[in-house]
């Protein structure tokens, strides 16, 4: 017994060592975005974590994602049934005033981007745009068919004054991510364990305005080239995993994104807990995306764009 008692108290420690020992984004060095002006007219973006990012000029809302749920680390692990938590979605669409909704639109069709996408479309009336596995999970989750547009992709679609391009690109080439590659084939019926929510297809999202331009890009993955000779003054990078890649791979997502990109100013996403509360964007504390030295590296390879951070809920002026 007192053996077990030693291995047990050893074992706690190790775990509260390690979990101190990762950095909170505070800490890291990456400074966050100045939070919108109160009357500023410019567009603003809110993000929710992952990369679930609304987009409003004053007329019209697109929400990117719509990830409010947070399935547990064990729901995954276990392959249990998860499902859309309607009660969060409401009340964050309530709290956020999320009431001029246009478009709900997935960067792929994963569980963390696309679960919430369809009744965030019925609680708004907004549409749903995306691949034909973002399709059929609407249809499964009984989306009405005249809210449901399967994107072509480099057409610009008009919502208010902004043009939306859909321009495909990969995901991010993970080893946990065997399972849940391939596409939706039929209506997806929920509750389903979230292996159910295959890739589809992935988008690198374009938007342009008469405030500016702008790319998002959910996932670290990329198509050499496919972007052709795009210039951008901002760009919502999807750094989940990249830290764990190879150096020479790191450096063409990132030329891709940014330095072919020209732009001025990169915000960091899909770098949070995935299974922590709503409202947290701290990083794993089991796959932590960076420590100070990687926060600091990735910041001066990015030069002369800035790297910066957004606050969960708290708008940024673009």
């Amino acid at each position: 017994m007192k053996v077990f008692i030693t291995v047990v108290c050893s074992l706690v420690i190790i775990a509260t060592l390690w979990a101190v020992s990762v950095p909170k984004m505070q800490d890291l060095g990456i400074p966050y975005a100045k939070p919108a002006e109160p009357d500023s007219e410019s567009i603003q973006v809110t993000w929710f974590g992952v990369t679930t990012l609304l987009i409003d000029d004053g007329t019209t809302q697109i929400l990117i994602d719509g990830f409010f749920s947070r399935p547990s680390l064990m729901d995954l692990a276990l392959e249990r049934p998860i499902e859309p938590e309607l009660e969060t979605i409401r009340d964050v669409l309530d709290r956020f005033s999320i009431n001029r909704l246009k478009a709900v639109i997935p960067v792929h069709s994963h569980f963390d981007h696309a679960m919430d996408s369809a009744e965030v479309a019925k609680q708004t009336g907004a549409v749903l745009m995306g691949s034909e596995s973002t399709a059929l999970i609407a249809k499964g989750s009984q989306l009405a068919a005249q809210q449901i547009i399967v994107v072509d992709e480099k057409v610009p679609y008009d919502l208010g004054q902004f043009k939306i391009e859909f321009v495909e690109s990969k995901h991010a080439p993970l080893a946990t991510n065997g399972p849940i590659s391939g596409t939706v084939t039929q209506p997806l019926t929920l509750p389903a364990p979230y292996t159910a929510w295959k890739l589809g297809k992935a988008y690198t999202l374009i938007f342009t305005h008469p405030k500016g331009r702008f790319l998002i890009q959910g996932s670290a993955g990329f198509i050499p080239g496919a972007l052709d000779d795009l210039e951008v003054d901002t760009v919502f990078l999807g750094t989940g995993g990249l830290t764990g890649l190879t150096r020479d791979y790191q450096n063409q997502y990132l030329d891709e994104f940014v330095h072919k990109r020209r732009a001025r100013t990169v915000f960091t996403l899909h770098h949070d807990d995935l299974f922590g509360d709503l409202g947290s964007v701290e990083q794993s504390l089991m796959y932590p995306e960076f420590d100070r030295t990687s926060a600091f590296d990735l910041m001066q390879r990015l030069l002369p764009a800035e790297l910066k951070q957004m606050a969960f809920g708290v708008a940024v002026d673009l």
